[in-house]
This record gives structure tokens, sequence and C-alpha cells, in this order.
């Protein structure tokens, strides 16, 4: 039984090592199979693809998020079934509660069934505990669906944002020089220590901490505000 790890980021500027780096200390022996492709399909994640023809029965495969598996809301829960199926094993590290075994383990009947002399009251309480069982499976389901389909709603969001922010680019472009907004210089700053302080990018540091030591003043939504344009700008999806 293999275990692999797999990274991806959608362009060839941004960096992996922080998956990299969370999976390595989830298992230090998974296998890195890493990729700079959009997550919008699988067909054209040529590493990917190589990973799914490789995997085998009782292997491993994990993700940092379900995001990095798929952000194609249909194709990922499409994918995760079949490879359940298969008894592959699939961890996302940020979602634990949609790991396979999560599922597998919420899903088997724990519950021993009734048998008695009353055969009518045996199948009357039988059958409610498998309608009981059916709704968890259905619940379960839906929380995976639910999973790529914000996977799939958060691209979404940053294409609009990275439009948006060209657009706005595009207007600006006639400003004279030397009346750059405060403003704008204001967000760069905060921009700039967010994406080499925060773990979600090249640092190593919670949000909490940033804050709290190099971003003082610094209201909260501000803060995430910019963190939520950083991603669009750098193209995460």
């Amino acid at each position: 039984m293999c275990k692999y790890g797999y990274v991806r980021v959608s362009t060839k500027q941004q960096k992996t090592q922080r998956q990299i780096d969370n999976i390595k200390s989830f298992d230090a022996n998974a296998i890195i199979y890493e990729e700079k492709q959009s997550g919008k399909d699988i067909e054209n994640r040529a590493v990917f693809r190589k990973l799914l023809d490789k995997v085998k029965s009782g292997d491993t495969i994990i993700f940092d998020e379900v995001s990095r598996m798929s952000r194609n809301a249909d194709e990922g829960y499409n994918l995760y079934m079949e490879l359940m199926e298969k008894n592959i094993t699939l961890v996302f590290l940020k979602e634990r509660h949609i790991d396979t075994e999560e599922y597998k383990r919420r899903t088997q009947n724990h519950i021993a069934r009734v048998s008695s002399s009353n055969e009518k009251m045996d199948n009357l309480i039988n059958g409610i505990l498998d309608l009981v069982a059916d709704f968890e499976k259905e619940n379960l389901k839906d929380n995976i669906r639910l999973a790529f389909q914000q996977a799939e709603h958060e691209r979404q969001f940053l294409i609009n944002r990275v439009t948006e922010g060209k657009s706005k680019s595009y207007k600006h472009q006639g400003r004279p020089e030397g009346s750059r907004n405060i403003k704008t210089d204001k967000a760069d700053h905060v921009k700039k220590v967010i994406r080499e302080q925060s773990k979600d990018f090249d640092g190593k540091f919670s949000d909490a901490k940033i804050m709290r030591e190099y971003l003082q003043g610094i209201a909260r939504n501000t803060y995430y505000k910019y963190k939520r344009e950083l991603k669009a700008e750098l193209d995460l999806i």
C-alpha cells in the first residue's frame, strides 16, 4: 500500500512548498506529485492523471485541501466516489470530515439488527434503522458535494476579483505621476506583509500572529479583505 501526496497551484509563479510541508507533516513517507495547473478540470492536469493511473486498491492520496483535488463540483464529487469504490483512501488535511475513512466509519451499521419472537415488530424496527442509516449516508454525501461546490465557488469568486481588479487598473492608467493614493500604499504594504508572513502564502505564521506582531492597528475585517484580494491577484485557482 502506497501513500501519495498531491500538491497543486495554478501558475508557475506560485509555490507549492506550504502544501508539501503540510502533507509531509502528516505523513513523512508520502510520495509527492506536484503540478502547476488550474483546478478547473482534470483532463488538462497531466500529473494528476498520471497519479490516478498509478494508484490501486489500498493506496492513499493526501491533499492539503479539497480544492487541490478539484475546483469542479460535479467532477470532484464523482471522482471522490469512484476512488472510494476502488478502495483508495482520500485524505483532506483541512477538511478531515470528508475523508473517505470518515465516510466509511459513519456509514457502517453499528446497531445490531433486532431479532425477537415478534417478526412484525422486528421488521418495523429494522426498517426504521435502515432509514436512519440511509439518511446518514445521504447527509454525508451532501457534505462531500458541498465541499467541492465551495471549492468551485471560490474559484469563480477569485476569477471575478481578478477581472474587477484589471478593469479598475485599466481605468486608472491615466492618473498623473505622483498622485498615488495613500490607501493604495497601505494596501500594498499590508498585502506584502501577508504574502511574506502568512502560512497560506510564502510564510509560516497564522493570521492572528501577523495581526498581533506585524500589522498592529489593522482592523480584522480590513486584514481579511486584503488577504482575499491578494489571493485573487495571485490567481490561486
